[in-house]
């Protein structure tokens, strides 16, 4: 269950600090539903959002990129769903459909650029969950940061 405990502050780069956060949809719309721009991708996630809830398939959600920073106007909202089962056909099965409706049409749609994890996939694969904590190099240089430094992301139970 998830408690109604505040996002720490950003840090001094405009950035969660390292790790996954968890939080609540309300706290979300406090922090960062700001102006227009943001209040527009967030209505577009929530519109995604009940989709993937409806579908009963994924127990999280996390959420990164220019959404949750100090950014006045991101362009998308990077999300991870995570489905309810382990790795496996089922796990598939859940995946299945963003994949037929195709990726490019939901960020076209929805501004969500969508991954996904599962507990239990391959080492091969990429653990977007990690992956999205590192600061791109082209991100982090113009802030004077070192390559491979960290953000946090935020975690939402569905």
């Amino acid at each position: 269950m998830q408690r109604d405990v505040p996002l720490p502050p950003f840090n001094y780069h405009g950035y969660l600090p390292e790790g996954v956060h968890e939080t609540t949809m309300e706290i979300m719309v406090e922090r960062f539903v700001i102006n227009p721009r943001r209040a527009l991708l967030w209505e577009r996630l929530q519109e995604f959002l009940r989709q993937v809830i409806s579908s009963g398939k994924f127990s999280h959600v996390y959420i990164d990129g220019g959404f949750i920073t100090n950014k006045a106007s991101p362009e998308d909202i990077d999300v991870i769903l995570q489905t309810r089962v382990s790795y496996g056909p089922d796990a598939f099965l859940a995946m299945e459909p963003y994949f037929a409706q195709g990726l490019d049409t939901i960020l076209e749609k929805y501004s969500v650029h969508l991954h996904f994890w599962c507990e239990g996939f391959p080492g091969g694969l990429s653990d977007f969950r990690r992956f999205f904590q590192y600061l791109r190099p082209q991100d982090a240089a113009p802030l004077g940061l070192r390559e491979g430094a960290r953000k946090g992301i935020v975690r939402i139970t569905l």
